[in-house]
Parts: structure tokens; C-alpha cells; sequence
């Protein structure tokens, strides 16, 4: 009940903030180059490879939120789906995709599940920044 809650309040934080004429648009239209390179720093020691410093850790606990553990495997997607969104990729079907090039394979469940959380706190946080920025 309060995840509903907290969902339909995001939702309409979101909306109003959206129709705000004053909000600059600082999304990112993903081009294949623009693709290429978000790939490529999602490689081996890019600035977007969270998975290359856990080698060996994967399967380690992390502290996402107060009560929100995840393994590090886990936690490098929140954290790279995160800083793409922050980087301007608003589009999660985007999103899905490089991260299914990257791994040269399809998103399960769990992963799409993460992708989506890590999109919406990310979101979040632009709302407040740019509500903040005016």
C-alpha cells in the first residue's frame, strides 16, 4: 500500500513538473554514436563500469536504502541505469537496450526490475533538482 502511494505521488510530481513551460528539455537522443559511447564507457575501467572494481564480489550484499539490500552484481545495474538517467536518457526501453548490448544477452526479471527502480529514483531526483533550479 504505501509503495502505491508513494507511486501515484511520484506520478503526479512528475507530471506537474513536466508541464512546467519553464523546464529545459536535457534529455539525450540516443544516436548510434551516442549509443557507442555510452557502451563504451560501460566497458572495462569506463567512466559507467560499475561492474569491473566487484570482480569477485559479485555476490556480496550492498545497502541501497535504509532497508534495501541487493548483491553487487545487483547494485552496479541501479547505479549504471541511475547515472544514465541522470545523464539524460529518459526513455527505460533505451535503457534496456544498452544494457542488453552490453551484455550480449536479454534483461530477466530481476534485472528489469532493478532498471526500473533505479530509473525512478533517478527521475525523482532530476524533479527535484530542476524544481530546485527555478
Amino acid at each position: 500500500m504505501r509503495f502505491l502511494i508513494l507511486n501515484t505521488i511520484l506520478l503526479f510530481s512528475i507530471s506537474a513538473i513536466a508541464q512546467n513551460k519553464k523546464i529545459k528539455d536535457t534529455s539525450v537522443t540516443l544516436t548510434a554514436q551516442v549509443r557507442a559511447q555510452f557502451i563504451k564507457e560501460s566497458k572495462k575501467n569506463g567512466r559507467l563500469d560499475f561492474w569491473t572494481p566487484i570482480k569477485g564480489h559479485e555476490l556480496d550484499g550492498e545497502r541501497i536504502e535504509h532497508d534495501f539490500y541487493v548483491s553487487k552484481e545487483d547494485a552496479a545495474l541501479i547505479k549504471w541505469t541511475y547515472e544514465l538517467t541522470i545523464k539524460g536518457v529518459k526513455n527505460k526501453a533505451d535503457i534496456i537496450s544498452l544494457y542488453e548490448e552490453l551484455k550480449g544477452r536479454q534483461t530477466n526479471s530481476n534485472e528489469l526490475n532493478y532498471i526500473d527502480y533505479a530509473y525512478h529514483k533517478a527521475l525523482e531526483k532530476r524533479a527535484k533538482s530542476i524544481a530546485y533550479d527555478e
